[in-house]
This record gives C-alpha cells, structure tokens and sequence, in this order.
C-alpha cells in the first residue's frame, strides 16, 4: 500500500510541476512559486523562446486536460467521502469509490506523463534526455 501511495505522490508532483509551467508559459501573471519552478525548469533544459513558443499549445492542451482530471479528481473524493460518511464502514459501495479515486489518479499521472513525452517533441535530443532524467528523478525521489 505504501508503494501506491509513494506512486500517486509521484504523480501528483509531476503534474503540479507541469502545471506550474504551463500556467507559467500560457500567462504573463504568475505566483512566485510557479516562477521559480519555471525558472529552475528553464535553467535545466535551457529552453529557447522559440521552444517556449513551440511549447504554447502543448501546455495549453495538457492545462485543459488536467483542469478537466483535476475537477474529476476532487468529485471522486467528495463521492467517497460522501458515501463514507453514509456507510459508516469499508462496504462494497466505498470500495468502489475508492477505486473511481484510484481511476482518476491514474489518468492524472497519465496525462502528466504523456506530456512530458509531448514536450519532448520541441527539445533537443539533449534537453528531451535532461527532461526525461528530471520526470525520472521526481518520481525516485517521492518518499
């Protein structure tokens, strides 16, 4: 349990990383975390502007899946909750919700992993490499 756990951490990780950057590369208005992540992203990869503007609309698809899973996400675990608190018991209705949480996690770390491929396509052979280490790495390192 404790590896699914440490997984989907993982998960949510990159995709808050992702996130962080598109947010970043689709508006001119951004926090000082999503800037530092954005910077320290771009000090890795050393991306160019013409890569950042490559970059545009695959961050403004991966934004508007991931707002969608995000949203799917947050219903799940107020479903689960909901029938939790109606149940008052593990019964075959909480596992099912637990596993509809489970579902909409997978899609997240899915999307988020299809991206970072995506991303792929603008970067050179070395910075796709670098990325790859970076996605990698985050995953590793999730305790």
């Amino acid at each position: 349990m404790k590896n699914i756990t440490l997984f989907f951490i993982a998960v949510i990780a990159l995709a808050a990383v992702s996130a962080i950057c598109a947010a970043r590369w689709m508006s001119g208005r951004t926090s000082e975390p999503a800037m530092a992540a954005h910077e320290w992203l771009h000090s890795q990869l050393r991306l160019t502007e013409a890569q950042h503007k490559a970059l545009e609309p695959i961050e403004a698809q991966f934004t508007g899946r991931e707002r969608i899973l995000v949203k799917q996400l947050h219903a799940a675990n107020l479903d689960l909750a909901r029938i939790m608190g109606e149940d008052k018991a593990y019964t075959p209705r909480v596992a099912a919700a637990v596993e509809c949480v489970h579902h909409c996690m997978g899609e997240l770390q899915k999307a988020s992993i299809e991206h970072v491929f995506a991303m792929r396509s603008v970067l050179t052979p070395e910075q796709s490499d670098k990325l790859l280490t970076l996605a990698q790495r985050s995953l590793e390192q999730t305790q």
